[in-house]
């Protein structure tokens, strides 16, 4: 059937990519002798679930084994082998497009799991050889439907009856991300942490996230996936559908904040303290729809300079326009209210080296300074004092960093409602070792305290 349709040369061999795609020419030319449309050939091939599924773009227009093995592995699409159906088979012997697609793990028509391989011989239908073939294996064997056509030794094949193979119920959670997959394999829209996607871009959320769950360990693959990136898809279904389950609570998060809170919680079980943007995308391939959830991640971690440079540019890079306050707006020591409150009366670390730490951290967002040095000689700091109060407070051993951080973020908006400004111009001379250096600095009290100016309690 393959040499009338011309499908085969003459030597015998098939086309490349046998039905994952058909040229226009033969597409044409076999139409017309199967008595159907050319709509319907087209459909009859992998290619058909292109840029719903997978994209199949990044094929090169030559059949190079490698090149063709990482277009599929950046795709995550099997271009050969299938999973099945037992009961399917039984009613007719067909195979289906859909089972090819990795995503796809249940017959939603029976509700029972896919399998991945033979029973018999444990092979993977539709896979002949070991360079990942899509062409039918050569071999003396009349094809049928329901007989798994694994190629033996001496030209023979498995022959084990697959409509006979054993398969599961579907349990609901499984039941309810196969649902999921089949409407996105299908092109219809998903979800990603809140935020609307095509199906593409779904899809590609739900591949990334499965790489950085199996890096960081949240789910047990057996050695699959744990070496590189770009991993080809598992022929397991059952452990396909275990990669959905350890994501899901991370892609169906109601937003990007929630769904960083679900990222933080597996960097913290595999004891990632200080995560970068090397941690996401070295350890699986990159994803747009994704992206916001580790940017909000990447948000939380970091040197404190690092976050704070993060607030001065928006989404798109662009710095964020000039503040309305400066330098002669900061007091030396900020307001005791301006910290939260379980930090107001601390003495280890002492409260008034906490509020010189946020007055710093202050000047380096309404100015160009590079680090605590010249941020603490803007407030009359000696350098050394500027560089051991910010290490000390920063600590890992205190865990205050980001209470500090949203203190003075919190304090921003407040500095240009003060009643007279610019009002801390005078600084005092800063000498003395440990906290009593600070016995003479610039330090307005809280109008609850009896101040008698502003504060940012002040309405």
């Amino acid at each position: 059937m393959g040499s009338h349709l011309g499908l085969r040369d003459s030597r015998g061999r098939w086309r490349g990519r046998f039905g994952v795609t058909l040229p226009p020419e033969d597409v044409a030319r076999v139409a017309p002798i199967l008595a159907l449309a050319s709509t319907q050939v087209e459909q009859m091939q992998l290619a058909a679930y292109d840029q719903l599924a997978f994209d199949l773009s990044g094929l090169p227009e030559s059949h190079a084994i490698a090149a063709t093995r990482a277009a599929a592995h950046a795709g995550w699409v099997w271009l050969a082998g299938s999973t099945f159906c037992p009961q399917c088979l039984a009613e007719g012997g067909a195979w289906r497009l859909s089972w090819r697609i990795p995503w796809n793990t249940v017959c939603l028509r029976h509700q029972v799991n896919l399998l991945g391989v033979c029973g018999t011989c444990g092979g993977v239908p539709g896979l002949g050889n070991q360079f990942h073939g899509s062409a039918p294996g050569r071999v003396a064997a009349a094809p049928d439907g329901r007989l798994c056509q694994h190629p033996l030794p001496g030209r023979s094949v498995c022959s084990a009856d697959l409509s006979q193979q054993q398969t599961a119920t579907v349990s609901p959670g499984r039941l309810r991300r196969a649902e999921i997959m089949a409407a996105l394999t299908a092109g219809g829209r998903g979800r990603v942490a809140g935020v609307g996607r095509t199906s593409l871009q779904s899809l590609r959320a739900w591949q990334s996230a499965i790489g950085i769950a199996v890096s960081l360990g949240v789910v047990h693959t057996d050695g699959w996936g744990r070496t590189h990136r770009w991993a080809n898809p598992p022929r397991d279904a059952d452990l396909i559908d275990s990669l959905l389950q350890s994501v899901e609570p991370l892609i169906t998060s109601s937003s990007p904040v929630e769904a960083a809170d679900v990222l933080d919680g597996w960097l913290r079980n595999a004891s990632v303290r200080t995560p970068h943007a090397n941690t996401f995308n070295r350890t699986t391939q990159p994803s747009a729809a994704l992206q916001p959830v580790i940017d909000e991640v990447l948000s939380r971690h970091g040197r404190a300079h690092t976050m704070i440079q993060r607030r001065l540019v928006s989404t798109d890079g662009a710095p964020i326009e000039q503040r309305a306050w400066g330098v002669d707006d900061i007091p030396q020591l900020v307001w005791p209210c301006a910290l939260p409150e379980h930090l107001r009366h601390t003495t280890k670390p002492d409260q008034r080296i906490l509020r010189a730490v946020v007055s710093m951290i202050l000047v380096r967002v309404c100015t160009d300074a590079c680090d605590w040095v010249e941020a603490g000689a803007a407030l009359g700091f000696p350098a050394d004092k500027s560089r051991n109060w910010t290490h000390y407070a920063f600590g890992a051993n205190w865990g205050i960093k980001d209470d500090l951080l949203a203190a003075s973020h919190a304090l921003e908006t407040k500095l240009a409602t003060q009643a007279n400004r610019p009002s801390f111009h005078h600084r005092s001379q800063i000498v003395g070792f440990g906290s009593g250096a600070l016995k003479d600095a610039q330090s307005p009290r809280c109008l609850d305290q009896g101040g008698s100016a502003w504060c940012p309690c002040y309405p």
